[in-house]
């Protein structure tokens, strides 16, 4: 009997010692369609208690290699080899989450990517997934196979040196923080500089590049301009040939551009602009009909008489996909000469246009629609400040402009009308004061103000909207393949985060299968409180982001089944492409302007120009507040707590639309843990909570403009929304 037991011990250590990754692998492979569970690999191995471990552990390393995936209840298979492609989004404590290219059947969700399963892949990357791991409630996780695409071959940092070897440490904390230096920049030590990638990250290695460009040192005026322009790798002007190509144009117009043309000329047509406009690329007008219905015109510049399909500006504009906004200056999508001059709907001056004139009901329906190519000439350029003064009664600019007055009375009568049909469908609208920056006579920046919203804003995005509206409707009915800019309906988990972040405020939220109309009477029903602004905030986080489509498959927030882009070519290429396919439907052309699949490349890219230009603004803004809150170093505000993790929480400060950031180690005189159903900090000793919605005291205690993030420190403890000072609970552990 005891040689028995010897002989199964020998065998075991056999067993043990001639176990490797291959063999586990063939028998996974070789397992029934589903796979199979880690206790029955244990009984098919006789495994000893030594050799569980070391099972367990090559099974894990066969998950992280992607050769093996694992399902709930440790249940492994074959990892799949259909990869997924998408774009990944790294999170600055290492992680990832990729986006996929196309919806994959029984996930949900955006793929969770551990920060081991990385691999070489940075932030913004178009990568391949294999799915290492499926989760209830259409979860993912997975690892990146192989990177497809570069989303930059350079990068913008500042020059470090650690007394071993000089480094530069990113202008984005996505990023890894060490790009290793590998030709001589010595001199240029502490200075903002651009840095080609020759080496892309591992594991067990940094990245690698060389220094290609110098921008200057932190301080330098207009340097967060200049490195934000590199860092999105934004165009500072045009090539020779496309210059050359605007100069080729004519420097006015001629009377053979109005052949074939419907004359507008006399109709009371206006811009409405802000002060600060230099071009006009849409114009208005309203006649009230004896019958009380009303014929309402919408004018947008013609851009595509000028820039021909194809042609060197034409490829330019879609490269761009946008203008860009910075608080100083324009990145164009077009040259100055079409943009500012050719195209421009300026006062007082004949111009080409794209009418859509509509027969509108008192109530504000389309009773019926007609296109034109048309020429038309503005009576006035108007800024919203002086349209809102005269729709306030101002007697001095009645006067003033008295030849437009009336027409503006109108004009205000039927946005009002249109609008109301809008909100009555449902139509979010988040009416929230917007931040603007003032500066000083030196150009730098003195202070954060509240921007107004006027109705005269609303005037004109209402028939916008409109117009927009009945070109996308006119295009799907008639079967004519076109962008539409589209908006999803909200991810189901998200909204019920947000739903149970609401209920922590004492208010009801229950969207009805999410319906836009629900979102709206909730910001309704929030309207004034002091968590306004922050709630509205949460609730936009948890919608999707609007794009471009060549599919239509409406637009969620605007309670729209379906949309377009029209009323902006000057500044967007999609309006410009749609513009062209419409004028080929009116002239009945048969040939399609833009090929189908060269429609869903348009969308996809300038739905990414779109997010880029997005970010390069916000970033940048949030820069020049930065310069503003260094001038602020050891200055109070009040603050109201906007975001709460394990490792501290967000904060704004309560009218000056500064962001910033309290780490869990500053809070003073206790140890603070999460506790995910408060939404909130909780100190171990005192019970003092830190929780989403709080306002709060605090101390601008240091900045950092690279990254564009100020930190702060809390001064008096926090207190609830409706201002009560949260009590310490005595005795409790």
């Amino acid at each position: 009997m005891s040689g028995r037991k010897s002989r199964s011990r020998g065998a075991r250590r056999k067993r043990e010692a001639d176990l490797n990754k291959e063999d586990l692998l063939r028998y996974v492979r070789k397992s029934a369609e589903g796979g199979t569970n880690l206790q029955r690999i244990l009984e098919d191995f006789d495994a000893t208690p030594g050799a569980r471990k070391q099972i367990k552990d090559i099974l894990n390393q066969l998950v992280k290699e992607g050769k093996v995936a694992k399902h709930r209840g440790s249940r492994y298979e074959a990892a799949a080899r259909n990869l997924i492609e998408g774009r990944i989004l790294v999170h600055r404590d290492g992680y990832g989450f990729v986006i996929p290219k196309e919806k994959i059947q029984g996930i949900d969700t955006d793929i969770y990517i551990p920060a081991p399963l990385i691999g070489s892949a940075m932030n913004g990357d178009k990568v391949k997934v294999e799915i290492t791991l499926r989760k209830s409630g259409g979860r993912a996780e997975g690892r990146v196979a192989s990177v497809e695409k570069r989303a930059r071959d350079t990068i913008v940092g500042q020059l470090r040196y650690d007394g071993q070897v000089f480094f530069v440490s990113p202008a984005d904390d996505k990023l890894p923080e060490k790009i290793l230096i590998t030709n001589d920049v010595a001199e240029h030590k502490d200075k903002i500089v651009e840095v080609e990638i020759t080496r892309f990250p591992s594991e067990t290695r940094w990245p690698a590049g060389k220094l290609v460009s110098v921008i200057g040192f932190i301080d330098d005026p207009n340097v967060e301009t200049n490195v934000i322009i590199k860092k999105f790798a934004l165009p500072a002007g045009f090539s020779k040939d496309i210059e050359e190509e605007a100069a080729a144009l004519p420097e006015a117009l001629s009377e053979k551009d109005f052949i074939g043309r419907d004359d507008f000329r006399k109709r009371q047509t206006i811009t409405i602009d802000p002060k600060t406009a230099r071009d006009f690329d849409d114009a208005i007008d309203v006649e009230a009909l004896p019958d009380g219905t009303f014929q309402l015109g919408v004018h947008i510049a013609d851009v595509s008489h000028f820039v021909a399909l194809d042609s060197a500006m034409d490829r330019e504009a879609r490269f761009r996909g946008t203008s860009v906004y910075f608080p100083d200056r324009v990145i164009p999508m077009l040259p100055e000469k079409v943009s500012n001059h050719l195209c421009s709907l300026n006062p007082r001056m004949d111009r080409l246009a794209f009418s859509v004139m509509m027969h509108l009901s008192r109530s504000g329906e389309v009773l019926d629609y007609s296109f034109h190519k048309s020429v038309i000439h503005s009576r006035e350029r108007m800024t919203y400040g002086d349209t809102q003064e005269i729709l306030n009664g101002n007697a001095a600019l009645e006067a003033r402009y008295a030849h437009v007055a009336p027409q503006i009375h109108t004009i205000a009568k039927l946005a009002e009308t249109i609008q109301k049909r809008r909100w009555q469908r449902g139509a979010i609208d988040f009416d929230l004061p917007e931040p603007m920056l003032t500066y000083n006579e030196q150009g730098d920046v003195t202070g954060i103000t509240k921007s107004v919203r006027l109705f005269s804003h609303r005037i004109v995005e209402e028939f916008m909207i409109l117009a927009n509206e009945v070109v996308a409707r006119h295009l799907e009915e008639n079967d004519i393949p076109s962008l539409y800019r589209v908006h999803e309906e909200p991810d189901p988990m998200k909204v019920q985060e947000f739903v149970e972040i609401v209920s922590g405020f004492g208010l009801n939220f229950e969207p009805r299968k999410a319906q836009p109309a629900d979102f709206q009477k909730f910001i309704s029903s929030i309207e004034g409180r002091p968590e306004e602004r922050m709630l509205s905030y949460l609730m936009l986080r948890s919608f999707k982001q609007a794009r471009y489509s060549e599919e239509n498959i409406g637009h969620f927030g605007l309670a729209s089944d379906s949309y377009t882009h029209f009323t902006s070519p000057i500044r967007r290429y999609p309006d410009l492409v749609v513009h062209r396919i419409l004028k080929a439907a009116l002239a009945r052309r048969t040939q399609p302007t833009v090929p189908h699949a060269q429609l869903d490349a348009i969308a996809n890219e300038s739905s990414e120009r779109e997010r880029l230009a997005d970010q390069a603004e916000r970033e940048l803004f949030e820069w020049k507040k930065m310069l503003l809150m260094e001038q602020h170093l050891g200055d109070t505000f009040e603050a109201i707590i906007i975001g709460v993790w394990r490792d501290g929480f967000s904060i704004e400060l309560i009218d000056y639309f500064v962001e910033g950031f309290v780490p869990v180690a500053d809070i003073p005189n206790d140890f603070y843990q999460l506790d995910p159903s408060l939404h909130a900090l909780v100190g171990r000793h005192t019970r003092q909570r830190f929780r989403l919605g709080d306002r709060i005291k605090v101390q601008v205690a240091r900045v950092d403009k690279l990254l564009r993030r100020a930190y702060f420190v809390p001064v008096s403890p926090a207190t609830t929304a409706s201002g009560r000072v949260l009590a310490r609970k005595r005795g409790s552990r």
